[in-house]
């Protein structure tokens, strides 16, 4: 695996994050509701893959939902970083070879 594809990885599984923290705060005041979380596994050559699975409940919610989420956006802001800066690199090394 790439730089860009394990990066692009690390972002879907935020993305994911971000969903399943957004949808236990919209369920909270529902009685009985499942909670979700992400799974992420290693993926061999690099990256993860994500999937969403039943959560256990958990008595600080919503402040451990708002947490999780924010922690997925940094989580996304960092991956998307890399590929920025991988794509930067890549330019100038088209541009020294130019």
């Amino acid at each position: 695996m790439n730089v860009m594809s394990i990066a692009s990885a690390g972002m879907r599984a935020a993305s994911l994050g971000v969903q399943a923290a957004a949808a236990n705060v919209a369920r909270l005041p529902v009685e009985g509701s499942a909670r979700i979380g992400v799974a992420q596994t290693p993926v061999v050559g690099g990256g993860v893959e994500a999937g969403l699975v039943e959560d256990a409940p958990d008595p600080g919610a919503p402040v451990s939902d708002l947490l999780a989420a924010k922690e997925a956006v940094l989580a996304f802001t960092a991956n998307a970083t890399v590929l920025r800066r991988s794509d930067q690199m890549l330019g100038a090394l088209l541009d020294e070879r130019a």
